[in-house]
């Protein structure tokens, strides 16, 4: 069977784009044996005279005069990217058109395409709207066009695989989806499975405490929440250190965090890069513990990487989350209410159950049945599989 990969990543090496998950879900369908080609939908951007009449008034006129956050890639005017690239290609030779996420990709493909059409997705762009920061305040218009792209990418979509039961109920309650078309498969990790360790820590009884945070949004991401939750671990005589990935220089949070004297930020490492891959490797390596009060969060690849690590995961009860951490099982999750106190009363207290290890256990076995992409490639082979291809 041979599949066509369209996403908008230059190229299909990068471990950046969608946090990895485009990459690995590529080097998964390989992994599955089916043969696989790459196209990038950006390949021949729109410069037309209309392209930056809409440009201006999305930029211009919308964010800075009326003061309302705009989503391009969720309107027509988003949907002009694609047209000109997808418009002219040969889909003739293709059983399968495989899109991650992007769902005006998929409302740029010509109608007389006979491909099937596979969708990769974490979230609806409705259950979005209000949920993630970039994604509030949005000018009505770009509310209802994502409602109407977003119900059009869905329907056209022969088979949906869902990374949560979170992202599948919404397909079916918000847009109609048949769940005949869905097939619920969790991501796994953005790290070459032969670099994941995959084994459980010793960690009940240790005299210190090395905490792991990972972050390229630190409000988002609870960074508040991590940082008052160390602090009362520290006052109730824990001895810890807080490792923190994924904060640029400029961020604003960096002068704060460097002056903090249990905390070691390693700033944002890039996974295309040998030498900063390696050192998220170490960092995990050398981790116990897991923090990931994420205020909104659709499917953490962290969170799959902390489970291959053997690190047990403190996270909120929000979104896609309680299909990769299981409560009593490789971590906890707290309501969304729950302040850096309760994290702490909560680590703590797994502390004093001597739990820890069988925590990590629990992560470990998650990784190997859920989270990793060789399980990932194996489901979804079974599920592209089961269309019918004419």
């Amino acid at each position: 069977m041979k599949i066509l990969v369209i996403n908008k990543a230059a190229s299909s090496d990068d471990r950046g784009s969608w946090s990895g998950t485009a990459y690995q879900s590529i080097q998964g369908l390989k992994r599955a044996g089916f043969e696989v080609d790459y196209l990038c939908a950006l390949e021949k951007p729109n410069n037309s005279v209309l392209s930056k009449l809409l440009f201006r008034y999305w930029n211009v006129v919308v964010t800075k005069l009326l003061g309302y956050n705009t989503r391009t890639d969720e309107s027509f005017y988003g949907l002009t990217w694609y047209t000109k690239t997808l418009r002219h290609f040969d889909y003739t030779s293709y059983d399968v058109i495989f899109i991650p996420t992007h769902i005006n990709i998929i409302n740029a493909l010509p109608k007389n395409v006979k491909a099937k059409v596979v969708h990769l997705v974490d979230a609806t762009p409705t259950s979005l709207i209000g949920y993630y920061t970039e994604f509030s305040n949005l000018i009505f218009h770009n509310r209802w066009t994502a409602y109407i792209l977003g119900k059009h990418a869905f329907r056209r979509s022969d088979l949906i695989i869902a990374s949560s039961d979170w992202c599948r109920q919404n397909a079916i309650h918000q847009y109609g989806c048949d769940p005949k078309r869905i097939a619920v498969v969790e991501f796994g990790a953005n790290i070459d499975i032969q670099d994941v360790p995959a084994l459980p820590k010793q960690i009940d009884g240790k005299e210190s405490l090395n905490i792991y945070f990972s972050t390229v949004n630190w409000v988002r991401k609870g960074g508040d929440v991590v940082l008052a939750c160390c602090e009362e671990l520290i006052r109730r005589g824990l001895h810890i250190t807080l490792h923190i990935t994924g904060i640029k220089p400029e961020d604003p949070v960096t002068e704060k965090i460097n002056s903090i004297s249990y905390v070691k930020n390693y700033g944002f490492l890039n996974k295309n890069n040998e030498e900063e891959y390696r050192k998220i490797i170490n960092i995990m390596t050398e981790s116990d513990i897991f923090l990931f009060p994420s205020r909104a969060e659709c499917s953490s690849i962290a969170l799959c990487e902390a489970n291959g690590f053997g690190l047990p995961c403190f996270a909120y009860d929000t979104g896609g989350t309680d299909n990769y951490v299981v409560n009593g099982v490789n971590g906890y999750m707290l309501p969304l209410s729950a302040d850096g106190k309760q994290f702490a009363d909560r680590v703590i207290q797994s502390i004093k159950n001597q739990e820890m290890n069988r925590l990590s256990e629990g992560a470990v076995k998650h990784y190997k049945e859920h989270l990793n992409w060789k399980v990932w490639s194996e489901k979804v082979k079974e599920a592209i599989c089961s269309l019918k291809i004419i």
